[in-house]
């Protein structure tokens, strides 16, 4: 009988739970260095890992259950030829349906995204080919971070030079509450005046990720429309990485997608976070510049080519139902957030808490003096729990840790490292 296993199945001494599992080598020219993420040993651990990137997979009997009669006749007589090279049209039209057709800013109708705008990919290949097919040598990008790698890296392997745009730790009144009382609400704040400052008109392409990976920081609709302005201004393509959309907690709007926003406004977009669905590897960049999105269909020749035609058809039902998986991700994601918040705040001494405003991850800060590598090693040797440094994200530091609040046994894991907190404290 085969047996399928998940990603954190392998054998594993807890001491080797490093920041980063990289080769020392460096790389050759033109090829980007290890990606401290994907290459981090939690996830073929063996351990509980508490720091997926996504939210609880759907099962494929799930998903097919939700099929119309039409999808499903779809799914039973597919040919399993080659697919269209920008994605079968079906898919490309379901996912102009998910754009917004008003600025919630100014009120004003938005240009619609029609097929010809989509290309269906791997979400990581559309990273790849915009700053391949977009960036040369020597052109200048600003990038939101820390980030997922290679939206930074890539650009820097095509010898661009990449500056930097932080976010700081900003603070407002918070909620009393009777266990805790009155307390102000920590937050990471990307200042859209300090981009302004960033952005040179000899920039080339700005890069953001919004529900930001991995503090959970967010815009507003206002800031959004200003980082366009700023686009705009210097002529500079917009890409932003949208695949957690959708995943906005209370308070916070679903952000408008750059694609729809701004002419050179580039989206990446998929199935993977907030529709549960990583497994079948689709997304798509979306783009209302005709020229990008034929430099990016070129490259891709060079790539995939075309996506799996089953995966398609997946991602089309998923879509399809769009409002119901999202919205079970979402209470799933904020009653993890409100278990999680309890116990970093039930624990001063070691952790402290940093609102995340959007997405499934929380980046929770480590304050008992260890560094984040140093905690995440000793927490696995405890606990038997992987748990993702902030270090292996450019940037960031090490005194944060990343922590999922998108699976079902997150509270499981949170009670394993509350029991170590516990008997470090009775030694």
């Amino acid at each position: 009988m085969l047996r399928l296993l998940p990603r954190s199945t392998s054998r594993f001494s807890p001491g080797s739970l490093l920041a980063r599992s990289l080769s020392s080598s460096s790389s050759a020219p033109g090829v980007p260095p290890p990606f401290a993420v994907e290459q981090w040993s939690g996830w073929e651990s063996g351990l509980h890992v508490l720091s997926n990137s996504d939210c609880a997979p759907l099962k494929q009997s799930t998903l097919l259950a939700m099929a119309t009669p039409e999808q499903k006749e779809a799914w039973d007589n597919l040919e399993l030829g080659y697919g269209e090279q920008r994605g079968a049209t079906f898919l490309r039209e379901a996912i102009c349906k998910t754009y917004e057709t008003t600025d919630p800013v100014t009120g004003e109708e938005l240009p619609a995204i029609t097929p010809e705008h989509v290309n269906v990919v791997v979400p990581a290949e559309g990273i790849f080919l915009a700053a391949t097919a977009l960036l040369s040598p020597g052109d200048e990008v600003v990038c939101a971070m820390p980030c997922y790698q290679s939206l930074h890296q890539l650009a820097e392997t095509r010898g661009c030079s990449v500056t930097p745009w932080m976010p700081t730790v900003a603070s407002r009144p918070g909620q009393s509450s009777f266990m805790f009382g009155p307390d102000e609400t920590l937050y990471h704040n990307f200042d859209v005046a300090e981009l302004e400052r960033l952005v040179t008109p000899d920039t080339k392409m700005v890069v953001l990720n919004f529900p930001h990976n991995p503090t959970g920081a967010m815009l507003t609709s206002a800031e959004l429309r200003k980082v366009v302005e700023i686009c705009a201004k210097a002529d500079a393509y917009l890409f932003v990485d949208e695949m957690y959309k959708w995943l906005e907690h209370k308070g916070r709007e679903t952000l408008p997608s750059a694609c729809a926003m701004y002419p050179k406004g580039i989206s990446l977009g998929g199935v993977s976070k907030s529709l549960g669905l990583p497994g079948i590897r689709i997304g798509w960049v979306t783009t209302r510049d005709e020229e990008a999105m034929t430099k990016m269909s070129q490259l891709k020749d060079y790539t995939t080519i075309s996506a799996s035609r089953p995966a398609e058809v997946l991602a089309d039902i998923a879509l399809s139902n769009r409002s119901q998986i999202v919205d079970n991700m979402r209470d799933l994601v904020l009653s993890n957030k409100s278990f999680l918040k309890s116990f970093v705040l039930q624990n001063p001494g070691e952790l402290q808490w940093i609102e995340p405003e959007g997405g499934s991850f929380a980046f929770v800060r480590i304050t008992n003096g260890s560094t984040a590598d140093d905690y995440c090693s000793a927490l696995a040797k405890e606990g038997g729990i992987a748990l993702m440094p902030g270090s292996l994200f450019e940037k960031a530091g090490d005194d944060c840790v990343r922590v999922c609040m998108g699976r079902a046994d997150m509270t499981e894991h949170v009670n394993l490292w509350q029991a170590v907190i516990d008997t470090r404290g009775e030694q």
